[in-house]
């Protein structure tokens, strides 16, 4: 691993479909037609029309919707009419994140966020830990499985019900707490819907192979009456996988290197067809996984080599280095790319007037989410992994003519004949089953909350007392090899008379032990068969387990095994809020609101107990990681009227907002924000802002158990000692501390003796802890300038918003991996001492056949690095009659102006704006932006849409050339081109009766772009098939879509 940013690189992949545009912004006085929800005909709205509202940003209650805060709105006929698939969808779109890739289905693996198959959102390419969840104004809990529920999954929300989705971005701590350093997403529900409607949408790929299909149903039925209302709905929604195979533009992943001199495509070719292959291993694994041959190694002095047998005849061999290879495991084309997901919803809401307590109303809120999902995936059995047993039977043949097993070697008695004829007497294949393993999910959230709202009776003032209790109960599986079973599995006896036939596996001709039946030494103790003995000897050297994978199903159920864990989150908050009227000035009510918050979490992640003992094979070990924190917080906010109605002072007027919060895990935080907004006249507005804000340390970032995990021999700063400048601070202390190991130097042979001879031959093992007791919250400071031209409807319906924002993060919290060893070492005050080096372990002893080598290293979760962004927004809406109907346009874009990342305070800023960059570092697009196209019949009852997404071009590396380990130098491609998605719908409503909206996504199919892998770190951008992999780009390809409506 070069550095932490590759280490930190995850990129993922969206179920784009059209982009839906959000309203010029919310800061001017919005109409209803724009920035409402447009209600479906199976709601009945009876809010009053001069009924106080809410306006995300704030706690103050307002007359209308103006706010000087950047709050764009989403509302549910935007989502209908663009065939988003899911909430997840809407907000995970470029236009909303600023072009930043998002954690979605695609994104599989388990140490991500949430787990596999969560999907979240991170505004501002700030991450999802620095974006504040909310539904109707209320912290949304996080939900998944294993120890890494830091943010809410989306998957929960209930999409039947939500009305519209308020996104503010800018930092709003002072408002709400820890996490709103990049902004607050507030998806607000129905609640007043009378009658009772059915909802079925679908959505299908025109090229689907078997996958990629969406489904979804739901019913809601509400009443509103004198004193209140209730309000319910359930909701069913699948997506089945998208695979490999099921789309030929991702089933042929290569390289993508060509010849510095001629352009042509360079790289493995397969042996049956000549062509360049598919998933290749030849440089970095980026693309494909070893299989079909073997590494064979000799006790003569000859060099190790790749071997496999000559058209599936074991009893001939050939050797397959360099670019030679075999072909790939057609296995792969199984693996998963967009996770199945199925979820089932229920939702309920309702409010009634008590006619007592100052006309206070007693109301209700309860949410419960199942998600079901599963992966599945390709796994190679090799045998380099920890924990293998030195008697597992890998050798074979002789030794200068005497058998291997005279010098006590555990020879196997499957060992090819050939082989051994040729000289090698150590044979380790590398084997992918011919069926994929497994992972699922299945995770159940409650969220409930109930409260007391109602008028002080002084004034105007009213107060809002709630509580909240949310639950994440989750259950994962792993199909995994247990390394004790592989032990036993490579360990054979001959068969004892009796011994079952399906635990005896038989010696194939060309085999050591030809004919010979054969089951696992531990099966029989004493010689007694065990009760329940179930091992099944596995011949790696079969050609049809090596070649092909066909690893017999009694060997197969063996070795692998589920391995199941149990993850509890527990959130329990206690919110009391007071707004009103203060006094009045000339320009009208000084409103203020002041509350309390309290807020407690606890985190219970139970590993499966192999995984808690570090013996699943080739995996990584994780212990149980649990632990609570409570958060105590007052707030105050104000909002000041200076000027209204005069010349050149429209309107001015300011707002503040404090808050003290005091966490029980590292203290106390004070943040605030300052807004100002001054109208020199009606139709042109300016606003500003400047504020702090803060993360608390999540429950993961400070007590995740230990994690075991394994870094290679490169890694160590002193791995070729002898090759380093010898006047370096690195030497110096490398020689330092591998004299006292290994002697010093002779000084005839200094170069292979001794200290300076000193070679790395294995890596350290890394452990992965929490940092509860020495973290501190990240801080950060935001400030924004903006501008909205609202035009008198007298001359155009026409608004026009520009805004400024800059963001940055300090302290953020991080873990360093292996530039904790480049830290230390490059120290001048090297030693125990130095913080860095106090957290690696002795090198291996004299004593140690690995001597000198690293042993291990603690990987602590530290506040190290800083990070910024700057950009500018763009919000433009028109609308006018046309043609007796109405044209509406809406179009929304972000200029990213800056995106760096800063390590230690020592290293330069790296600015990654329009590269590709690495996620958790910042990176994206310059440009993004989306455009809506509407019109409306002159009956009202037929609209037309047509969507436009844009994402810019990003550019790390076009025609680089590089050295590529076997091709030479080679030019790469690491440029993203500008990708463009069209998406059209028609929309037929009935009044009272329904709707019916049929369109297509992806209109015209459009790809993502392809990129090169990348020579020197496995791949440093994440790639499906040779396209690149973010969720700023659709993978599904052009798809139809229908949704109907039909209400009683």
């Amino acid at each position: 691993m070069a550095n932490v940013f590759r280490q930190k690189l995850l990129a993922s992949t969206l179920l784009a479909g059209s982009m839906l545009v959000a309203t010029a912004a919310a800061a001017q006085d919005a109409p209803a037609d724009n920035n409402q929800s447009v209600e479906l005909p199976s709601t009945d709205s009876t809010e009053a029309d001069d009924a106080p509202i809410i306006v995300t940003g704030s706690r103050i209650h307002r007359d209308n919707f103006t706010t000087p805060s950047p709050v764009n709105v989403y509302t549910r006929d935007d989502r209908v009419l663009a065939g988003s698939r899911t909430t997840a969808e809407i907000l995970q779109s470029p236009a909303v994140t600023s072009g930043t890739s998002q954690i979605n289905g695609s994104f599989l693996g388990y140490v991500s966020e949430g787990g596999a198959a969560a999907s979240t959102v991170g505004l501002r390419g700030l991450s999802s830990s620095r974006t504040l969840v909310l539904l109707n104004g209320r912290r949304l809990a996080p939900a998944g499985v294993g120890p890494q529920l830091v943010s809410a999954d989306l998957n929960t929300l209930p999409t039947a019900m939500v009305q519209r989705i308020e996104v503010l971005r800018e930092g709003a701590s002072s408002v709400y707490g820890s996490d709103a350093i990049a902004g607050v997403v507030n998806v607000i529900t129905d609640d007043k819907v009378n009658g009772l409607t059915f909802d079925a949408f679908t959505d299908q790929p025109i090229e689907h192979g078997g996958g990629g299909r969406s489904y979804r149903l739901s019913a809601t039925g509400g009443k509103v009456f004198d004193r209140g209302h209730i309000t319910a709905s359930f909701e069913y929604r699948q997506q089945t996988g998208l695979r490999v195979g099921d789309r030929k533009e991702f089933s042929c992943p290569r390289d993508l290197y060509f010849d510095p001199t001629t352009g042509a495509e360079v790289g493995q070719h397969d042996p049956v067809t000549g062509q360049l292959m598919c998933f290749p291993y030849t440089t970095n694994g980026g693309s494909g996984i070893a299989s079909g041959y073997g590494i064979a190694q000799s006790f003569y002095p000859q060099p190790a080599s790749r071997i496999t047998y000559n058209n599936g005849d074991i009893n001939q061999i050939k050797a397959v280095n360099g670019l030679d290879r075999t072909s790939a495991s057609p296995t792969q084309l199984q693996d998963h790319l967009l996770s199945p997901v199925k979820t089932y919803t229920g939702y309920v809401n309702g409010a009634y007037e008590l006619g007592m307590l100052g006309d206070a109303e007693i109301y209700g809120e309860g949410l419960f989410t199942r998600r079901e999902s599963h992966q599945d995936g390709t796994y190679q059995l090799n045998l380099s992994g920890g924990g293998l047993s030195p008697n597992n039977e890998i050798y074979g043949g002789d030794y200068y003519g005497t058998p291997l097993s005279v010098y006590g070697f555990p020879t196997s008695p499957f060992y090819p004949n050939a082989v051994a004829a040729a000289g090698y007497q150590v044979f380790t294949p590398f084997v992918v089953p011919d069926r994929t393993t497994r992972s699922s999910q299945r995770i159940d959230f409650v969220r409930a909350n109930g409260g007391l709202r109602g008028s002080l009776g002084l004034g105007d003032w009213h107060y809002d007392a709630n509580f909240q209790y949310s639950l994440t109960k989750s259950r994962y599986e792993l199909e995994l090899i247990d390394v004790s079973r592989l032990n036993n599995a490579l360990q054979t006896i001959e068969a004892p008379a009796g011994t079952p036939d399906n635990l005896v596996t038989v010696a194939l001709p060309g085999q050591a032990g030809a004919g010979g039946r054969y089951t696992c030494a531990s099966n029989y103790s004493g010689g007694t068969l065990v009760s329940g003995a179930s091992c099944v000897p596995l011949n790696l050297y079969d050609p049809a387990i090596m070649l092909g994978g066909h690893i017999p199903s009694n060997v197969f159920d063996y070795l692998f095994v589920d391995n199941v864990g149990h993850t509890t989150f527990r959130q329990q908050t206690f919110s009391l809020n007071l707004d009103g009227t203060l006094f009045n000035l000339p320009a009208g009510p000084v409103r203020a609101a002041v509350g309390f918050e309290h807020r407690y979490d606890f985190i219970n992640d139970v590993p499966s107990e192999a995984a808690q003992n570090g013996t699943l094979y080739n995996y990584s070990s994780a212990g149980i990681t649990t632990g609570s924190d409570i958060v105590n917080e007052v707030y105050g906010e104000l909002n000041i009227p200076i000027v209204k109605e005069k010349p050149f002072f429209y309107d001015l007027e300011l707002d503040g907002s404090v808050r003290y919060t005091h966490y029980r895990s590292y203290g106390s935080d004070t943040t605030y924000h300052l807004n100002a907004q001054w109208a020199p006249a009606e139709f042109i507005r300016f606003r500003g802002n400047y504020g702090t804000s803060f993360r608390a340390p999540n429950l993961y970032e400070q007590y995740v158990a230990d994690q075991t995990g394994f870094y290679g021999s490169a890694v160590d700063p002193c791995a070729n000692v002898g090759t380093l400048d010898h006047s370096s601070t690195v030497y110096k202390n490398c020689i330092t501390e591998l004299t006292p190991i290994l002697g010093t130097d002779n000084p005839l042979t200094p170069q292979i003796e001794g200290a300076q001879g000193f070679i790395a031959t294995a890596g350290p093992q890394v452990t992965t802890r929490g940092g509860a007791g020495n973290l501190k919250a990240e801080h950060s400071t935001s400030w924004g300038v903006g501008g909205v031209l609202t035009l008198p409807k007298t001359i155009a319906d026409f608004s026009f918003a520009v805004d400024y924002y800059h963001i940055k993060v300090k302290d953020e919290v991080s873990v360093l991996g292996n530039l904790i060893l480049d830290r230390c070492y490059e120290a001048d005050d090297f030693g125990p001492n130095n913080p860095y080096c106090a957290l690696i372990a002795p090198r291996l002893p004299a004593s140690d056949p690995q001597k000198g080598n690293l042993s291990s290293f603690l990987n602590p979760y530290l506040n190290v690095a800083q990070q910024g962004v700057s950009g500018i927004d763009f919000d433009l809406r028109y609308s006018t009659p046309l043609f007796g109907g109405k044209f509406r346009l809406a179009a929304q874009a972000t200029r990213m102006l800056h995106q760096t990342f800063q390590l230690f305070a020592t290293d330069p800023v790296n600015d990654y704006n329009g590269t590709l960059g690495v996620q958790g570092a910042g990176s994206g697009p310059k440009w993004v932006g989306d455009v809506d196209l509407r019109y409306t019949l002159p009956s009202n009852n037929v609209t037309v849409r047509w969507g436009i997404k844009y994402v810019g071009p990003q550019n790390s590396g076009d025609g680089e050339t590089v050295a590529a380990p076997l091709v030479g130098n080679v030019l790469t491609d690491l440029h993203a081109e500008p990708y463009w998605e069209h998406g059209v719908s028609i929309q037929f409503r009935w009044a009272d009766v329904g709707q019916i909206t049929m369109g297509a996504n992806n209109l015209f199919n459009a790809l993502p772009p392809t990129l090169s892998s990348y020579p020197t770190s496995g791949g440093q951008f994440t790639r499906v098939g040779n396209y690149y992999n973010s969720s700023n780009y659709d993978l599904l390809g052009r798809t139809l879509f229908i949704n109907v409506t039909r209400s009683f």
